[in-house]
């Protein structure tokens, strides 16, 4: 996780979505979505919990006001949570499976993704936003090292 990284999250977001993106789905969908957006306002944090050494933070820290991303940064997870509506976390190989295809309503389905801060209602009354937003963040190119390991010595 780079700030550089987070900027293209941000940016990808604020072009979602293609009209590629949009022939993909059923009209009925982006209703939904655009019935909910609104309402996706404050901090969703993502947080990668075995953080390889070298990033500038294990959180990716993404702002909302009314559905529209305003800010996108990488904090220690502390300081992203503490502001956070909603906190996913994530070990770095489920991270990495994503980022390398995994689907990303699997990722939240399957608990690969938990939410660890904020009111689960609250959270899957917006699922398909959320998802949405995993898949955009998928699109961003991103590299990945493997995280250190103790040998004890």
């Amino acid at each position: 996780m780079t700030r550089a990284w987070a900027q293209d999250c941000h940016s990808a977001f604020n072009a979602w979505p293609s009209e590629e993106r949009k022939a993909s789905k059923l009209q009925d969908f982006w209703d939904w979505i655009n019935m909910i957006r609104p309402f996706v306002t404050g901090r969703l944090a993502l947080n990668v919990r075995d953080m390889a050494p070298g990033a500038d933070g294990d959180t990716l820290a993404l702002d909302f006001d009314g559905g529209t991303m305003t800010a996108a940064s990488i904090l220690v997870r502390a300081d992203a949570e503490a502001s956070a509506v909603f906190l996913l976390s994530g070990d770095y190989a489920d991270w990495r499976a994503m980022l390398d295809g995994y689907d990303v309503g699997k990722m939240v389905m399957y608990r690969k993704l938990m939410l660890e801060k904020g009111d689960t209602l609250m959270f899957f009354t917006a699922a398909f936003f959320w998802t949405e937003l995993l898949a955009i963040i998928q699109s961003v190119p991103a590299t990945t090292s493997e995280p250190a390991v103790s040998t004890g010595a």
